[in-house]
């Protein structure tokens, strides 16, 4: 973030815009610190009910007004929230949970989202959330094989129809094109703004070890996320996308912290998969 602000100071852009970075940073970190707490049992019982509400909470975007018929965003006051970034995380975690006892939840779960993305339309968060659900439906072994190639094809298919829907929307230099503007400055710049928003896919490497369990449980969720946050960083280069955190705008923040704090969550409950507590038994 402070790279990016520095990047539209010296380009002339407004760098008062990366004060809702900071804000969303700061109110991000504490969210997160509160998710990562949750005990397992906790996390799983609030898993779905947020997942829903995250749903719903990016489809009401599309009671908004909009800009030029594009519908991606809650209006607070002066503020425009891209709720799809903020809810994508809740989503992937309620997918995750709901994949081997209810897969078909999962699966109209992941098709509703899509469809949200879709109709916005929203191609970049569409095209990441898709990718990313696809990869935890794939996952669900203990639902046939055609079940599955069925829902992730469904998935990908509507995730990807948003690219056909019209975008008039041009792109914001200090939103959309900040590694532009990084390497206009200097070439040795953008290489380190690249380098830079690699480092927002540390916590959820899936090569990490606090990942690696006996019997692979976790795996799928921290997988989908990184699957997710990789994407969100290259479809900037395929459209007019934000570039997350390191553009102006407070949702890829918020959204980044979310994934953190599950992960974090998450993580503490693979431990307590890996060494549970063994009450001791007399001999007989």
């Amino acid at each position: 973030m402070l790279l990016g602000a520095f990047v539209a100071w010296r380009s002339g852009a407004p760098v008062a815009a990366f004060a809702i970075n900071a804000t969303a940073a700061a109110l991000g970190a504490g969210m997160a610190a509160m998710v990562g707490r949750l005990s397992s049992e906790t996390l799983l019982r609030v898993s779905g009910p947020l997942s829903v509400i995250a749903a719903l909470l990016t489809a009401s975007t599309l009671l908004f007004p909009g800009l030029d018929e594009v519908h991606r965003w809650i209006e607070l006051g002066p503020v425009r929230l891209h709720a799809s970034a903020v809810a994508v995380p809740w989503v992937l975690l309620g997918v995750s949970h709901a994949l081997h006892r209810r897969f078909f939840a999962a699966s109209v779960l992941a098709v509703g989202l899509s469809a949200v993305h879709a109709a916005q339309p929203d191609a970049g968060q569409g095209t990441a959330f898709a990718l990313a659900a696809s990869t935890l439906l794939a996952r669900a072994h203990s639902t046939p094989w055609l079940q599955r190639a069925f829902s992730c094809t469904v998935v990908l298919f509507i995730g990807f129809g948003a690219w056909l829907q019209p975008d008039p929307l041009l792109a914001v230099p200090h939103v959309e094109r900040i590694l532009q503007l990084a390497a206009s400055l200097a070439p040795a710049l953008g290489i380190v703004a690249v380098a830079a928003l690699g480092l927002l896919l540390l916590p959820a490497a899936p090569g990490s070890a606090r990942w690696k369990t006996s019997d692979g449980r976790g795996q799928p969720l921290a997988t989908s996320l990184f699957v997710y946050i990789a994407a969100t960083l290259c479809v900037p280069m395929l459209g007019d996308f934000p570039v997350p955190v390191m553009g102006a705008g407070a949702g890829p923040v918020l959204g980044w912290y979310m994934a953190t704090g599950i992960l974090a969550a998450s993580a503490q409950r693979l431990t307590q998969c890996e060494n549970p507590t063994v009450s001791p038994v007399r001999p007989q």
